[in-house]
């Protein structure tokens, strides 16, 4: 018999399983030390599991479910370690494991918003020179936001810029920013990783943003260790937006107006303020 979660036997996940559950052999008489150290067991397998709890209103996709949350073999390791530590005097190996098991609980069902600036959309050859980073939660009423940083590249790349790059960049100061940046590609990830590991903890977040296909692109190809962490489930503002236009073109007239600032931080800001308007617009819920 196995565990659905784990996919372990529940032989290993409850030692005292096998010795006790028979229903041909007799059940043998448990001492008070045997008793109270599978009582503990199973407090522990309780704690672990309750993580998993999700602040979902209605009826759920399984897709979206499944997105959302997802425990790593890792996790399933540190999981089944809280549950076999017996006597408490095994350690949880891993702080790292230890950290992703235990969310902030602050922020569930999260959303990832990235922004990216690149020196164009070429994927192949343009590189990015900011990134940005903003968390939500599902509903969006809790934000807490991240890293915002400029990358260095170098004069020859940026000189391949195209016009409107060059033209937008320079404006806004950017591109001087990125000669005398320090960051590399990799600091930056590792930053923004770390960011958004501490604050989604188990769960499987979706990235978000506008046309934000296009920055994941990037993300995979430049930061691939951050691309890892996010759903195949994308949520892109534009594509909102763009139903608006069709279904509800009273509401889409009423968008909020955008600064088209070009730096990262703003632009998700402005992501973020969109989709609120949309959900309060034409998403609009049963009132609680």
């Amino acid at each position: 018999m196995t565990s659905p979660l784990l996919g372990l036997p529940l032989e290993s996940v409850f030692p005292a399983l096998s010795r006790h559950t028979s229903i041909h052999a007799r059940a043998e008489p448990r001492n008070p030390k045997q008793q109270k150290t599978e009582k503990r067991n199973m407090d522990r397998l309780a704690n672990a599991f309750s993580i998993l709890e999700l602040d979902v209103d209605g009826d759920q996709s399984k897709d979206d479910a499944a997105a959302s949350v997802s425990l790593s073999t890792k996790n399933s390791v540190s999981v089944l370690n809280l549950c076999s530590a017996g006597n408490g005097k095994k350690k949880v190996e891993g702080e790292n494991q230890q950290e992703r098991v235990t969310p902030s609980g602050e922020y569930k069902m999260p959303l990832v918003w990235i922004d990216l600036e690149m020196t164009g959309l070429d994927v192949e050859v343009d590189r990015i020179i900011e990134i940005a980073c903003i968390i939500t939660d599902g509903k969006m009423m809790k934000l807490i936001e991240g890293p915002e940083l400029v990358i260095h590249q170098s004069r020859e790349c940026l000189d391949r810029m195209n016009e409107w790059c060059q033209t937008h960049h320079g404006d806004s100061g950017l591109t001087e920013r990125v000669i005398h940046s320090t960051i590399t590609e990799r600091e930056a990830e590792l930053q923004v990783l770390e960011f958004v590991k501490k604050h989604v903890g188990t769960y499987t977040p979706q990235i978000a943003g506008n046309s934000v296909y296009m920055d994941l692109l990037f993300l995979r190809k430049y930061m691939p260790e951050l691309a890892s962490l996010f759903s195949h489930v994308i949520v892109d503002v534009s594509s909102v937006r763009s139903l608006c236009y069709r279904w509800y073109p009273k509401e889409h007239e009423k968008t909020p107006a955008k600064g088209n600032k070009h730096r990262a931080l703003d632009d998700i800001r402005e992501s973020i303020n969109e989709l609120k308007y949309y959900k309060q617009a034409i998403f609009k819920g049963k009132s609680k």
